[in-house]
């Protein structure tokens, strides 16, 4: 379970939870999800776009390189 702030997106849905707290999808099975749909909403259209989203709220600094590899592993699981 975790706050709005650690994910980096707005509380909308998670002040509609008893705890505020959003549960995060486990990655086991994450490849059916070929198109669209990804985060708890299915707000990212792309898993790139997920990646994009945590390497910018976590200031990872990964290349692009990086993100095409991290996308392919975790389609992969």
């Amino acid at each position: 379970m975790h706050t709005p702030a650690e994910i980096g997106i707005d509380d909308f849905q998670a002040n509609r939870a008893p705890n505020k707290r959003y549960r995060t999808a486990p990655l086991k099975g994450l490849w059916p999800h070929t198109t669209g749909g990804f985060y708890h909403d299915g707000r990212f259209a792309t898993l790139g776009a997920v990646v994009d989203h945590y390497d910018g709220h976590f200031g990872l600094g990964l290349s692009g390189q990086e993100k095409s590899e991290l996308v392919e592993y975790l389609k992969s699981l």
